[in-house]
This record gives C-alpha cells, structure tokens and sequence, in this order.
C-alpha cells in the first residue's frame, strides 16, 4: 500500500495542487494530513484528488488550524478529520498521527511496540527514520515557507520506507 503523507500546507494553493498531482499519478491509495490545512476553502484544491484516495483521506488538526469548525464542515466532506492525534489501521499497519507531539512521546510510542508507524508535522523539519523497527516520518513543509523547501513523503507499506518529494 502506498499512503502519502503531507503536513503544513498553510493554504499553499500552487504546491497543494503540485503535491495532489503527484499523488493522483502515484496511484496512491491513501493520503494522511498531519495538520496545518489553516483554511477551509483548501477543500477545492484537495477535492482535486482521485476519488479512490478521497475515500481514504484522513488527518489531524495543528496549531494553526483556526477555523476547526470550517475546515471539519467543508474539508470534511471529503477528509476524515479526527481532532488532534489519530490512531488509525492501514494494510495491517498501525499508525499513530499527530501534528505536534514532543520528542519524548514519539520515542515512548517507538518504544511501545503498538505502532508500525508514527507520522507528525508541525516542526516542518522532514523527518524518516526507523527506530525499534518503528518508521517515524515528518514529511517537512508543504508549503516551503520556513526553510524554502516545499516536501511530502510517500509510504510503501510493504517496504516500510518513505520517500520524500521535493514539490
């Protein structure tokens, strides 16, 4: 299974439309949001994606999503917003997402046994790397506004590795 993964969009319509391209032509079969959407109407360029992955379309809130009420009426219409942290199954996978954990609960949740994978945002520093066998990704900054560097990642279950896109 693939599953893309992208976080701190902050309304960056040219590189949401660059990320979904590239997901629409990946086949993906999953895309989870780590958080930072910021408005609403991202809605019309993420309803741009392949109905397969809509169906699939899962994320959390991050610190800058101010309009939660907005964004769970609009964007929710075609992605699964599941507050501020999701612990969600995937092709046997257990993963757990959240926006902005610290340092110590990535580790005691890596050391837990009870995830496979741990995807985060917020610090839009990419992050991929495996520890105790656990694959721990932030896929960086959507939208390349702190470190000029606009990134996502893709995950393929079966290899458990995730590849990072520059948009």
């Amino acid at each position: 299974m693939k599953i893309a993964v992208i976080s701190d969009t902050h309304d960056h319509r040219d590189n949401i439309l660059k990320a979904v391209s590239i997901i629409n032509e990946r086949k993906v079969d999953a895309l989870i949001h780590c958080g930072d959407f910021v408005a609403p109407f991202v809605k019309r360029w993420f309803d741009k994606l392949d109905n397969n992955i809509k169906e699939n379309f899962l994320g959390v809130f991050g610190n800058n999503d101010g309009e939660k009420i907005g964004l769970k009426n609009l964007l929710g219409q075609i992605c699964k917003i599941n507050g501020l942290e999701l612990i969600e199954e995937m092709d046997g996978k257990r993963i757990y997402v959240s926006h902005m954990p610290i340092q110590g609960t990535i580790d005691a949740l890596a050391s837990s046994g009870k995830f496979d994978i741990i995807l985060s945002g917020h610090t839009h520093e990419v992050v991929n790397k495996k520890v105790n066998r656990v694959l721990i990704v932030n896929p960086g900054e959507a939208c390349g506004y702190l470190n000029n560097k606009a990134t996502f990642a893709i995950i393929d279950t079966d290899k458990m590795e995730a590849e990072i896109i520059e948009l």
